[in-house]
């Protein structure tokens, strides 16, 4: 545990919360054998107020049925409004200042301790699963993955959510084949999906480009909770013993608020607020207010596994 992990309220919160809920200190032969598989989904470029039960002119029928299933933090605040260095963050636990990623298209340093590294040490088996160029191998992240899908197209700079979506299923469908049968439950696995879609230029997917032809952009959100479903569905359904879930997005869009079209620029809400949902052992469902940082994403990834 990194001794630089800031423990003020807003960012200690969700740790606290789910210490409670779920339990914490060190594993011990009661409590490894109900450490949970995890699913960790993030997603590019979403609002806070453009997903979820609350999102107006769009249904997020995917992401509605896992707030209703866990907690939903209303108040989540992303740690800055990029995709490489809020990644970062959450993946390390870091705020930019302690782990030196400022802006994208920076390297992740070997220094900076990354949750895949600690899962991986605990026996988790590890997999990730990106859709943008920011997120490549190449600038860090893949450390402590066994399986770092990045792969693009040739000439492009994303994958679409469907096809990222259709290497993750295959992906946990193929865990089945090669699970020891003398295990009841199956070793656990940490399973990272990234999805870009979100991002401008806006170019749904029909049937969403026609049904969101005036706002392409909820157009994608909609697709993407399409693909949020297919990947929380075949998770669940290929993973013996218990499972978590955390969607979170990595920042918001500006959209023309404040002046600001896309986002990277201003720390306003509508590139800072995000929407955050938790599905887990212990964790009660319900809505929380309490502000959180998704800084803290880390902690309570390390929580689950009982680290």
């Amino acid at each position: 545990m990194s001794a630089l992990r800031p423990t003020s309220f807003l960012a200690g919160f969700l740790l606290i919360f789910l210490s409670t809920a779920c339990g914490s200190g060190a594993p011990d032969e009661k409590a490894g054998p109900a450490r949970p598989s995890i699913l960790l989904i993030t997603l590019d470029t979403t609002r806070a107020d453009a997903i979820g039960p609350a999102a107006a002119g769009v249904s997020t029928p995917a992401f509605n049925a896992l707030a209703a299933r866990g907690r939903e933090f209303r108040q989540a605040y992303a740690a800055v409004p990029e995709t490489l260095p809020s990644h970062t963050s959450m993946l390390s636990g870091l705020y930019p200042a302690a782990h030196g990623v400022h802006e994208n298209a920076r390297l992740v340093s070997e220094s900076t301790p990354l949750v895949a590294v600690d899962l991986k040490a605990a026996g988790y088996r590890t997999a990730a699963f990106v859709s943008s160029f920011v997120l490549a191998r190449r600038f860090g992240l893949a450390r402590g993955f066994d399986v770092y899908d990045d792969e693009l197209a040739a000439g492009q700079a994303e994958r679409p959510a469907a096809s990222t979506a259709d290497r993750a299923i295959a992906y946990v469908q193929s865990r089945i084949a090669d699970r020891p049968s003398a295990i009841a439950d199956g070793p656990r696995e940490f399973v990272w999906v990234h999805f870009n879609d979100p991002h401008a230029p806006y170019a749904p997917p029909e049937p969403f480009r026609t049904q969101f032809a005036k706002s392409p952009y909820l157009g994608e959100i909609a697709a993407m909770d399409r693909e949020i479903g297919r990947v929380v569905s075949a998770f669940e359904a290929n993973t013996r013993g218990p499972v978590a879930i955390i969607v979170v997005a990595d920042h918001g869009e500006g959209l023309g608020e404040h002046g600001e079209r896309e986002h990277g620029h201003l720390l306003y809400q509508s590139t800072m607020h995000v929407p955050m949902v938790v599905v887990g052992p212990g964790i009660e469902p319900g809505v929380e207010s309490a502000p959180v940082s998704a800084r803290a994403i880390h902690d309570t990834l390390l929580d689950f596994a009982g680290l």
